[in-house]
């Protein structure tokens, strides 16, 4: 009985199961070629179609120029639908990173975006283009290209506000020469004689610390420019260190250390003396890349980890050298003195939970970290603790200093609960003032144009006429009591911003920016395992489309 019944219900929609199955396996096939990265000729791999067919001998294979078809499909969707995410969400603040990716033969730039959610604060991110950029890397095409991407996604610099890039001499020129020219004006700086201070209230509302002055360079504008702190700081780790080290006597110690370091990673990429490093410490060796500074950081962390073992491994791979105690002690000491800045750069490259409101709090606290190591009493890498923190505050001056072209980095933490004055030394009362007076006058002007916005003339009454001086008072006295309710609450939670809809406001505004370029490396690298070198004749079109839908999963 069960099974007649059964084989009726089948036989009532026999082609809309087909058709539904069909549907399924097309759908889940493009899924796994863009989200694990595999080549579009495999749906033809006889192997992988008798997978399939094993399964269901009823699924009909498609071909690779289908496949292509609806990858298109789904790119089209994508990019089409967060076209109209932006066109219709003109209020968004966005932050874009960008950078340059080059292979053997061709060289793509690529651009992505990142927002706050108004309601839950989270951050969003979506990939707007990992496009092939033809012919010189120079400022100017980049400029062109870069406003052109902004453009297709309906984003304007009073949408985007900031773009970070790595030093690249390129970047820095075309922000230079194509960028907004920022000047700040605030009570404690002075204004530029062609600054008109009308300009910072923007026309929806918000309220915009910068006064944008716009070059006259033809079409092309670009945003506020941030140059990425990662990179800044990897600088400290790399360049600075080595000219510390040149002048330094520990440097007799360092060289021979990491000498013996270097043979150990250099074994561990071969088969055999892997397999034998793996059975001594029962892990492989990872080592150092260039373009990754942590990594060498991570790397003498792992040997230090296993120190106990080093010479075993040592004599067991048939090296004429033994670790001492003076190799020994370096190593761990040169950890630890790395371990604040490895610390740093990990904070400031990532990206959820992460807001511009953190970089400076790093920053200061990266600088009482080293000055902690003083107390350790370190014997070889001591005399690096004064010129590290010399070169740290050399390159991030302005945010040491709280120099007013970096206000709005200073906005940012003041109005993130977790820091508010926090980060500010406990026995600068001048500055402690400076900021929160700052944080005062950008409230007062941000509810001041909020209500002006809700004058009418239609509903102005003979009463409502006369303006007093007393009701300018009721801006300041507003926006001065909600900010200081603000810094004297407790509460580090970002739901403690519901209970302050102006520092919420302004909380948005100025945390949208991102101290790092880290997304758009990270675009760059899942766009090398896509790239692969069997892979090189992926044309730029359909390599474009793969690391756009990867980059944008969750819109799919």
């Amino acid at each position: 009985m069960t099974n007649s019944r059964q084989l009726k219900v089948n036989n009532l929609f026999p082609s809309n199961i087909g058709g539904l199955k069909q549907t399924q396996y097309e759908n889940n096939l493009v899924n796994f070629i863009v989200n694990n990265m595999k080549p579009i000729s495999i749906t033809e791999n006889k192997d992988f179609q008798k997978l399939i067919l094993d399964l269901d001998p009823n699924i009909k294979m498609i071909s690779r120029r289908t496949v292509g078809r609806r990858i298109n499909d789904n790119y089209n969707n994508v990019l089409n639908s967060l076209k109209l995410f932006f066109q219709t969400h003109c209020e968004v603040r966005v932050c874009t990173t960008a950078d340059i990716w080059s292979t053997k033969h061709r060289s793509f730039i690529g651009i992505t975006a990142h927002w706050i959610d108004d309601k839950t604060l989270g951050r969003h991110s979506c990939v707007l283009a990992c496009q092939r950029f033809f012919g010189a890397h120079t400022f100017d095409k980049i400029g062109e290209i870069m406003v052109d991407i902004f453009s297709k996604f309906n984003l304007s610099n009073d949408n985007i506000v900031s773009t970070v890039t790595d030093n690249g001499s390129n970047f820095v020129k075309a922000f230079k020469e194509f960028g907004c020219k920022i000047k700040t004006s605030n009570n404690d700086s002075d204004t530029d004689s062609d600054g008109d201070m009308d300009k910072d209230l923007n026309e929806d509302n918000e309220l915009s610390f910068l006064v944008v002055d716009e070059n006259d360079d033809g079409d092309i504008l670009l945003p506020q420019h941030l140059r990425c702190a990662s990179h800044t700081l990897s600088l400290l780790a790399t360049t600075d260190f080595q000219n510390i080290l040149k002048n330094s006597n520990a440097k007799k110690y360092h060289h021979p250390a990491l000498s013996k370091c270097s043979t150990l990673w250099n074994l561990s990429r071969k088969p055999k003396s892997s397999e034998v490093i793996s059975n001594i410490i029962n892990c492989s060796l990872i080592y150092p890349v260039i373009t990754r500074w942590n990594s060498l950081y991570d790397s003498i962390s792992q040997l230090i980890k296993h120190k106990a073992k080093l010479n075993t491994l040592t004599r067991d791979l048939g090296l004429k050298y033994q670790f001492n105690e003076t190799d020994i002690s370096y190593l761990t000491e040169f950890v630890l003195l790395m371990k604040p800045i490895a610390c740093a750069l990990d904070h400031l490259q990532s990206e959820s939970n992460f807001y511009y409101g953190h970089l400076i709090p790093t920053l200061f606290s990266l600088k009482s970290r080293l000055l902690i190591l003083k107390e350790q009493h370190l014997r070889y890498t001591f005399t690096f603790i004064d010129p590290l923190i010399t070169s740290l505050e050399k390159r991030f001056k302005l945010y040491f200093d709280l120099s007013p072209e970096v206000d709005e980095a200073i906005l940012a933490s003041c109005f993130h609960p977790t820091f508010k004055l926090r980060w500010i030394p406990e026995h600068d009362e001048i500055m402690k003032n400076r900021v929160k007076n700052l944080c005062i006058n950008i409230a007062e002007k941000y509810i001041e144009n909020s209500s002006h916005t809700e004058f009418s003339v239609d509903n102005v009454d003979d009463e409502d006429f006369l303006i007093f001086s007393s009701q300018e008072q009721c801006f300041d006295s507003r926006a001065n009591l909600e900010v200081v309710q603000f810094f004297n609450n407790k509460n580090k939670a970002l739901t403690c911003l519901d209970s302050y809809p102006t520092i919420k406001k302004l909380f948005i505004r100025y945390n949208t920016s991102l101290p790092s370029s880290a997304p758009v490396e990270r675009l760059f690298s899942f766009a090398g395992f896509i790239h692969a070198p069997n892979r090189s004749n992926l044309s730029n079109t359909n390599f474009e489309k793969l690391v756009f839908l990867k980059g944008n999963d969750i819109y799919r």
